[in-house]
């Protein structure tokens, strides 16, 4: 126990200062980035000279980058124009303290046009510079007191922290990585240009643990003990439901579950969502938010998705062949998205029941498409094969609106959070307008989830939403029973 908790707070240490140091490049590596963006559209702009349009321009790029502060552009030497305006002044070119092995000079404690400004880090290439302020490589948050510096790779210091012993950082810039046993402990990590070095002197809890790991010693391994029953326990419970949930797909006792989609003016079912239902073979239910993360994390919901396709054609493949009016929501995991094996599922499908491509609506969460790059070909290919794509639980997940500009889509499904909130003071009672009047602006088809009451259901006809879905049309039916209500339903013209 004492060789343990010493080794744990050793590789916690190192953990913690890495992390820092990393950190640190990242935001070097964004800013180096961000600046040879700029030059490359700046170069293929072709714009005329500090023209307005070119002064535009800039402060555009400016505006719409996180790292650059300022770009400047330099005519014979001199500086004729930035991204504020014209410049009156006389400001000479200063050749670059170091190049960076993409072509990019960089100049250090270089002073904007700006009166009153701080030094900055000019980086330069061609006839524009862009100024960055190399405080923010260093302004990262930390619990302990970690003093950090960005040196150059032939060892110049950048920047460093308040209260960084400079000296030590330019040693350090030409030390190897490592870890002294001494009264600093630091972490460095390096570019093909940079060097960052994250450094703490020996902490203080380090002695502190010493001195009380005699009294904190039985208690350690009581808890100890404890966590590692828990730990075994539930270890044990996920590696059972993993197997079970291996056995049930081979078994199938997955069914299908489907939910109506109604359209609100008219009462009428244009489609249903399909939701994945498992039933053991005592007759038991498991909930779908107990498996499916389960079943995400141990790489199974491929299969259990190809099973609810597969059940769609079983179960309403002659439904969908006959009225081509009707669609089905599949939901898609993050997994399906990153390979394009799904999309043999759903061409199989379309294929043996003669469905019409478009009566296929593929639902993605907003979690599902985070990692878009890896999503985007499945995407491309599901939309090009005339697959409908939906946005489900909108509103729920991050950087919204950088996924709606990214992907082209037909539907957007607001979240039953957001409609709760209809008729109910909430913080959120604004939001579900707004996402209304956003769906309105994009032209996309607009589904409520979760209406229970007929004034949700009245609010969203009234603004514009022209489906729904929820307990107040129907719960999700077994697919006989769907077939039943879509008659009935739909019996009227």
């Amino acid at each position: 126990m004492f060789w343990i908790t010493w080794s744990l707070a050793i590789s916690d240490e190192k953990a913690i200062l890495t992390a820092t140091a990393e950190r640190v490049m990242m935001r070097v590596d964004r800013a180096t980035a961000d600046a040879q963006r700029l030059f490359d559209e700046l170069s293929s702009a072709r714009l005329e000279p500090c023209s307005q349009a070119h002064i535009n321009t800039m402060r555009r790029m400016v505006f719409n980058t996180r790292t650059v502060e300022e770009i400047g552009y330099f005519e014979n030497g001199r500086l004729a124009c930035t991204s504020w305006g014209v410049i009156e002044t006389v400001v000479d070119f200063r050749e670059p303290d170091f190049v960076t092995r993409e072509g990019l000079g960089v100049t250090l404690n270089v002073w904007p046009a700006l009166p009153g400004g701080a030094a900055k880090l000019a980086l330069n290439r061609g006839s524009y510079n862009v100024l960055v302020d190399p405080l923010r490589f260093v302004d990262v948050l930390t619990e302990q007191q970690i003093r950090m510096g960005v040196a150059a790779a032939n060892g110049l210091i950048v920047v460093q922290s308040d209260e960084a012993p400079l000296a030590l950082l330019a040693q350090l810039a030409h030390a190897p990585q490592s870890y002294p046993e001494g009264d600093v402990a630091f972490s460095i990590v390096r570019s093909n240009d940079w060097t960052a070095i994250a450094l703490e002197r020996q902490p203080s809890f380090f002695s502190t643990l010493r001195r009380e790991q005699l009294i904190l010693l039985p208690i350690s391994l009581v808890i100890a003990g404890l966590i590692v029953s828990v730990v075994i326990w539930q270890s044990r419970q996920r590696l059972s439901l993993h197997a079970e949930i291996t056995n049930a797909i081979r078994r199938e006792e997955f069914e299908v579950h489907y939910q109506p989609i109604v359209e609100i003016s008219s009462g009428r079912c244009v489609g249903a969502e399909a939701l994945v239902r498992w039933r053991r073979p005592d007759g038991s239910w498991i909930r779908p938010d107990l498996f499916i993360p389960v079943a995400e994390e141990t790489g199974l919901v491929g299969d259990i998705t190809r099973m609810v396709i597969k059940h769609v054609g079983t179960d309403l493949g002659g439904t969908l062949a006959g009225d081509t009016s009707l669609h089905i929501a599949v939901n898609l995991a993050p997994q399906d998205l990153k390979t394009d094996a799904i999309l043999t599922s759903l061409d199989a499908l379309t294929s043996s029941h003669a469905i019409a491509p478009n009566q296929i609506w593929l639902e993605v969460t907003e979690r599902g498409i985070m990692d878009y790059d890896a999503a985007r070909e499945t995407i491309f290919q599901a939309r090009k094969a005339g697959y409908r794509l939906s946005i489900d639980d909108f509103g729920t997940g991050y950087s919204s609106l950088k996924h709606l500009q990214q992907i082209d889509f037909d539907a957007l499904k607001i979240d039953k959070s957001f409609v709760d909130t209809i008729g109910v003071p909430s913080a959120k009672s604004a939001v579900i307008y707004h996402i209304i009047e956003m769906a309105k602006a994009l032209d996309v088809a607009i589904i409520g989830e979760g209406i229970e009451r007929q004034e949700q259901a009245d609010y969203l006809r009234g603004n514009g939403v022209a489906f729904a879905q929820g307990w107040l049309y129907s719960r999700a039916l077994p697919a006989r029973e769907f077939k039943a209500y879509l008659t009935a339903t739909n019996r009227s013209p």
